[in-house]
């Protein structure tokens, strides 16, 4: 009888696990609000003089998990299961990009006028919640990731904005990041230059 209520026990929760997951599948990223299904990436142009950063999580795989995006300190969206987010009035300069979930996960980018930046967020094992792994890409390689269905394109809600990065998690994020440069990490980004507007 025990064995069989422990059987009964489990195979409820396999009948949980996937209405928890249709239930995340629902629900925009924190303080994110939906903008666009079906969203072609193609379409993304800088605002003049300035550049842009397309930031896409392609895979639904840790998708209860929001991952929080900085430029430097700034807040710029979250992405949480497939989704996407982009920032078209991005100051040239180098910068700080920064994710942030169970740790922090840095690159720098020299972002250029009229230049289009991609970058994949991907999921990874964590100790509590899932990691983040940053990839820079091309438009191309971008898409065949996304798939023909473009992505679902979120912005920052106005009225739920979440909060910047402290100046100790700032400085955490930067000495960490200089300090992996120096081990041989992070090349992808060191060589990534983006693509000039055509």
């Amino acid at each position: 009888m025990k064995n069989h209520c422990v059987h009964l026990r489990a195979k409820g929760l396999w009948l949980v696990i996937p209405f928890m997951l249709m239930l995340t599948a629902c629900t925009p990223p924190a303080h994110m609000v939906l903008k666009q299904d079906n969203f072609d990436i193609k379409t993304v142009k800088p605002n003049d003089g300035k550049a842009a950063l397309i930031i896409a999580r392609t895979t639904s795989f840790g998708g209860a998990i929001n991952f929080h995006t900085y430029i430097e300190q700034n807040i710029i969206g979250v992405t949480q299961g497939k989704s996407c987010f982009v920032k078209n009035d991005i100051e040239p300069g180098v910068k700080y990009l920064i994710a942030r979930t169970e740790s922090l996960e840095e690159a720098k980018i020299n972002f250029e006028p009229n230049h289009i930046y991609y970058v994949q967020q991907s999921p990874r094992m964590g100790w509590w919640v899932a990691r983040v792994t940053m990839t820079p890409m091309s438009l191309e390689q971008l898409l065949s990731e996304i798939g023909s269905n473009g992505c679902t394109l979120y912005e920052m809600d106005i009225k739920d904005m979440a909060d910047n990065l402290t100046n100790d998690e700032y400085k955490e994020a930067v000495t960490d990041y200089e300090r992996e440069l120096t081990e041989g990490h992070h090349k992808d980004f060191t060589d990534y230059k983006g693509f000039a507007v055509k």
